[in-house]
């Protein structure tokens, strides 16, 4: 981290933080969101195992853009969250059937 900071510029360290636990984020969220596990590892650029990964060429780029999008909201969501007073359509849904 320190050594892609520009020249001259402070860089606080986080204590206890590395930059793979942003990988490891990624991958948490996108299986929140619902992205299926062997494209969260394609975006990872994970290398895939086994005859899977020796005989299946596809680029899975559509899912690929469609993985990143979803985690793009679930970031978004982390960073402005729903404000309590707001309740989603599921937990109004709930109420209804109570």
């Amino acid at each position: 981290m320190k050594k892609q900071a520009k020249k001259g510029a402070k860089v606080r360290s986080l204590p206890n933080w590395t930059l793979h636990d942003l990988r490891r984020t990624a991958k948490t969220l996108m299986a929140r969101a619902g992205v299926r596990p062997d494209i969260s590892e394609r975006v990872l650029g994970h290398a895939i195992a086994g005859v899977e990964g020796t005989y299946d060429r596809h680029s899975y780029a559509d899912e690929k853009r469609d993985a990143l999008e979803k985690l793009a909201v679930m970031i978004d969501l982390v960073l402005k969250p729903i404000p309590a007073s707001v309740a989603t359509l599921s937990e109004h849904r709930v109420r209804a059937q109570s």
